[in-house]
């Protein structure tokens, strides 16, 4: 069995919750006003930086879809060239490619 440390601090107050919530609610000051008066000033902060999080995020977000949006087009143009030369490169195209002007 593991022994306690040699001090352990220990409770020697014993408070009382209700005797607290009384002296906060009866000490005179408007709660409502306190709460707008905080808001007011710490707003404009946590406005910039809500835009700031949001422009990062935004950012990082956009940046990944266009390496998506970019390989799917690379890999999309590239299956419709491949598809354009097989298609050219059949011997019904080759034939006609072959003849000359006047036969058409």
């Amino acid at each position: 069995m593991r022994q306690p440390p040699r001090f352990v601090p220990t409770l020697t107050e014993v408070i009382d919750p209700s005797a607290s919530n009384q002296t906060a609610t009866h000490s005179g000051i408007d709660e409502e006003a306190l709460v707008a008066t905080i808001l007011q000033q710490v707003q404009p902060m946590a406005d910039l930086l809500l835009r700031q999080e949001s422009e990062q995020w935004l950012r990082a977000t956009l940046a990944q879809e266009l390496r998506g949006f970019s390989t799917r087009m690379q890999s999309e143009l590239e299956s419709m060239v491949r598809q354009a030369v097989s298609e050219a490169l059949t011997p019904q195209n080759r034939s006609e490619a072959n003849r000359a002007p006047e036969d058409f």
